[in-house]
């Protein structure tokens, strides 16, 4: 299993990182702009914990590019945000419009049982 983290704090991404990786995923970690199609058609992640609120390249472009990916129903989203609730609300309504699994969001900062549980979802699922 393969998980794209997406996330402008460093430091989250790499402890979601780690965390995800003693679960058995290859991780990828990004912070900063990219051809977000090409990141996904390289990596082909299964999971993507997505920030929803960065400064250079926000979780909605980030969802709506993976609108356009024909893979898009086999790759489980996790929100995450330290802004406003609206903005994981506004991320749930977008995902849902556009089919795309989202398996629950998380508030920062949340603790690491918190993205167990969301990957317990996530696991299920897989079986």
């Amino acid at each position: 299993m393969r998980a794209l983290i997406y996330d402008d704090d460093e430091d989250l991404a790499l402890e979601c990182a780690e965390a995800l990786r003693t679960r058995g995923f290859e991780t990828r970690t990004r912070g900063e702009r990219v051809d977000f199609a090409k990141l996904l058609s390289e990596f082909e992640p299964d999971l993507i914990l997505l920030d929803v609120h960065m400064p250079e390249f926000n979780g909605f472009e980030a969802l709506l590019t993976l609108a356009e990916d024909p893979r898009k129903s086999d790759i489980s989203v996790i929100m995450m945000s330290g802004a406003r609730d609206n903005l994981l609300d506004a991320g749930t309504s977008l995902c849902g419009a556009h089919d795309i699994p989202l398996l629950g969001t998380l508030p920062k900062p949340f603790g690491l049982p918190d993205l167990d549980r969301l990957l317990s979802q996530h696991n299920g699922a897989r079986r």
